[in-house]
């Protein structure tokens, strides 16, 4: 039960490969689409699409590059813009997905960190590692500067073991809560003593290693960290703890045990590699299907990115950065261990507001010149020539799929006394991005 929804979607027989499927795919495989990159999409398929996915162009080096002054002067601020330059840049959607994914997932944060070398060296190991083998991403986590900083490497060792790594690695980074004893949790402990940091870099202080014998899992030995690490991923709750983190990422926040299952076993299949994995899940009838589309609700960086590549807009990275702070999403500032929660609670009363200020304020940028963001609505909607146009024009680029004649209907109502075109745009763009329908992807 399970594996025939990861089959192969196929155009035409299963469903159309049209701006509904096109949007789905590189909204949850990136950071949303430009206008020429939903066209070139509709125009060469579900697999050239994909192709582009898994071989990106990569970025321009000298964006990449712009981070130097960035660690020089220490700035936190510059840090985040710098990754936020990334994600708004689209040479690598599902590298810098799959890295936000792992931000969330191995949360750390500057707060207590207080480095942003090592927060950029944590943030260029998940860029680097987030779409490999899982196995080899946990190990170089664990021996991670700034992990360890965070939850008190530097603490852990021989006669007073520090618990908090071990415990956050079995229930939060490799098998959840449920799936390990108090016992698990010492021993590992005790396997990770000595893993500490010098000068921003992983030391092993022999002094500091408990070599003593330990038992984890129900095997015993002279376990030292990689091998109790080793241990834990062979769990048989690893890679179905692994597979629900995609499964809610990238299909929906809630997933049946089967699909779970399913999910896991094509990952121990594929050498445990992320990419594999997800070539397999962004191209399965489980991914395409109605329950899965519009089924999660955008986090703040997400829908500012999506949002203004949508709408083709210019902003300064720092400026969408913040925006996404105030939505509840401060890049390398999560809020504790656990990362955000996500889901509804991306939309409580304060979010909502910061939510709905900063996308009214993007659709009113097209009326006004110097501004924080440069917006031409009439570009991003194809130049619609009568107000009488706006509606469906707005509606289909940014829904991309009919919403229904009720909607429409209040839309027109909304935007028929404009007393221009450039009104007529604006109003209905605020309209649609601050609606509940928009924060659904």
């Amino acid at each position: 039960m399970g594996h025939e929804l990861f089959e192969a979607w196929r155009p035409g027989r299963d469903g159309a490969w049209d701006r509904d499927a096109a949007a789905h795919l590189l909204r949850r495989g990136g950071f949303g689409a430009t206008t020429s990159e939903l066209e070139r999409a509709l125009e060469d398929g579900l697999d050239a699409t994909l192709e582009r996915l898994f071989a990106p162009v990569g970025h321009d080096p000298r964006l990449l590059d712009g981070v130097k002054p960035v660690l020089a002067a220490g700035s936190l601020e510059g840090l985040q813009a710098w990754w936020m330059a990334l994600i708004l840049g689209g040479g690598a959607p599902l590298v810098e997905r799959a890295a936000l994914l792992w931000h969330g997932h191995f949360a750390t944060s500057n707060d207590k960190v207080a480095d942003v070398r090592l927060m950029h060296r944590q943030n260029a190991l998940l860029r680097e590692r987030g779409l490999g083998d899982f196995r080899e991403l946990l190990q170089a986590v664990a021996r991670d500067p700034a992990m360890l900083v965070w939850l008190d490497g530097n603490q852990n060792r021989r006669g007073h073991p520090n618990e908090n790594f071990a415990r956050e690695v079995l229930e939060l980074f490799a098998l959840g809560i449920g799936r390990y004893g108090e016992r698990d949790v010492q021993e590992l402990a005790r396997a990770l003593t000595g893993w500490a940091t010098e000068e921003r870099a992983f030391v092993e202080r022999a002094a500091h290693h408990d070599p003593g014998a330990k038992t984890i899992f129900g095997r015993s030995g002279a376990f030292a960290g990689g091998e109790a690490l080793d241990l834990v991923l062979a769990q048989p709750a690893c890679p179905r703890h692994v597979a629900r983190r995609l499964l809610r990422e990238f299909v929906s926040p809630s997933s049946a045990a089967a699909l779970e299952e399913a999910l896991s076993e094509i990952l121990v299949e594929e050498g445990w590699r992320i990419d594999r994995t997800l070539a397999r899940l962004l191209r399965s009838r489980l991914f395409f299907s109605a329950e899965a589309r519009r089924s999660r609700i955008a986090g703040p960086v997400e829908l500012v990115a999506v949002s203004l590549r949508a709408l083709g807009a210019q902003i300064a990275p720092a400026e969408a950065a913040r925006a996404s702070a105030r939505m509840g999403q401060s890049l390398f500032r999560p809020p504790s261990v656990k990362g955000w929660d996500g889901g509804r609670a991306w939309v409580n009363a304060s979010s909502w507001i910061a939510r709905h200020d900063f996308l009214a304020r993007l659709a009113q940028a097209h009326l006004e010149r110097g501004g924080a963001a440069r917006v031409d609505l009439a570009a991003a909607f194809g130049a619609p020539s009568s107000i009488g146009e706006v509606p469906e024009r707005v509606a289909a680029r940014l829904l991309h799929r009919p919403p229904g004649e009720s909607y429409l209907s209040s839309l027109r109502t909304a935007v028929m006394d404009s007393a221009s075109l450039d009104e007529a745009l604006a109003g209905a763009a605020a309209l649609v991005m601050t609606s509940p329908e928009f924060h659904l992807v």
